[in-house]
């Protein structure tokens, strides 16, 4: 934003972390005109005035530079300064006054009996193919039975049996066509899962860097940058195995944390957990054949699925099954054949 008073110009530039964690913004105001009561001989000065915010509340600083005092090198750096905060200006505005809207998700495949409830506690149809609004949605699945979705921000969840799972929060920034074309996640969103019990796989290799995407757990919470992850609860503790990409994990009511990456793993138990300790470190060789082809399902459930543009209609998106290669190389059977 620039405003023109008295001869000066001022433009604001204003960034906030999407991290949930963040505590603090920083807003910058740059003058550029006259400044006369530093008793320069034109006048001509740059100004800058910083103002940091945070929970005990705020300080500023101003300062004043003459351009006359400064050397011509000082001077073209303080033009190429202003000028990068007008480019961050131009460049993060318009993503800023995007409003996050509600994602949605999609059920690609599921087999056994699974039910859900949404945030009111009615039931929904978990079908395959079915189209759901994920955000307050509690997923349960019993014995032998799975079931995997996919999210509009290309995030894959796979429930193995006897697991709940709640969506405490789903929002994503309305994205168009342009955007679809960048090969990342189009949009910027914020999911936020809980695992309840049993076991699931998340996938994420298409999150943007933007995005964010925890899952809360019955102590701590984790927080998957980029890749695969498979998470178990039983009575050994709480085994976490990053199958792809990385991950962090957060000790609860702590500023602790464990930094994972694949083809590792960790097992916390509820004593480590008191020591802010890891009990056991392990890594992608040690799962199960059945495990290794749980998260794999995952990783293709991600890639099963693409969702249509939402900018013009302010909707959350609609997602669109991709078929495999196969169904179009089937032979075609006709009724009827035309003589020649």
């Amino acid at each position: 934003m620039s405003i023109k008073s008295n001869g000066l110009t001022s433009s604001s530039v204003s960034t906030q972390s999407l991290d949930s964690r963040g505590r603090s913004s920083l807003s910058c105001l740059i003058d550029a005109g006259t400044c006369p009561s530093y008793g320069s001989k034109s006048g001509n000065c740059f100004h800058f005035a910083s103002r940091t915010f945070g929970r005990g509340g705020y300080t500023s600083k101003y300062r004043c530079i003459s351009a006359n005092a400064q050397s011509p090198v000082q001077v073209n750096y303080l033009l190429s300064a202003l000028l990068l905060l007008l480019t961050t200006l131009f460049i993060y505005s318009p993503l800023q006054a995007q409003t996050m809207l509600k994602g949605s998700a999609i059920v690609t495949s599921r087999s056994g009996s699974t039910h859900a409830k949404d945030a009111y506690g009615e039931r929904i149809s978990t079908a395959s193919r079915e189209i759901l609004n994920p955000s307050g949605l509690t997923l349960h699945t019993i014995k032998d039975a799975h079931i995997f979705l996919t999210f509009s921000n290309g995030v894959s969840l796979a429930m193995s049996e006897e697991s709940v799972v709640q969506c405490t929060d789903y929002t994503q920034r309305p994205f168009d066509k342009e955007d679809q074309a960048r090969g990342l996640e189009p949009s910027v969103s914020n999911l936020k899962l809980r695992l309840m019990e049993g076991q699931i796989a998340v996938a994420s290799n298409r999150l943007s860097p933007l995005s964010e995407l925890r899952i809360q757990l019955p102590k701590g919470e984790l927080r998957l940058h980029k890749g695969c992850v498979l998470i178990r609860l039983n009575t050994t503790g709480l085994h976490i195995t990053a199958y792809e990409g990385n991950l962090t994990y957060y000790y609860p009511n702590s500023q602790s944390r464990e930094f994972v990456s694949a083809p590792s793993g960790i097992r916390i138990s509820e004593q480590s957990m008191e020591r802010l300790q890891v009990a056991e470190n392990t890594s992608v060789e040690m799962l199960e054949a059945e495990q290794n082809h749980f998260c794999q399902a995952a990783q293709h459930a991600s890639k099963r699925v693409t969702f249509q543009a939402n900018e013009s209609t302010n909707l959350p998106p609609e997602p669109v099954l991709i078929a495999r290669p196969q169904y179009f190389q089937q032979p075609e059977f006709r009724p009827y054949q035309f003589k020649k």
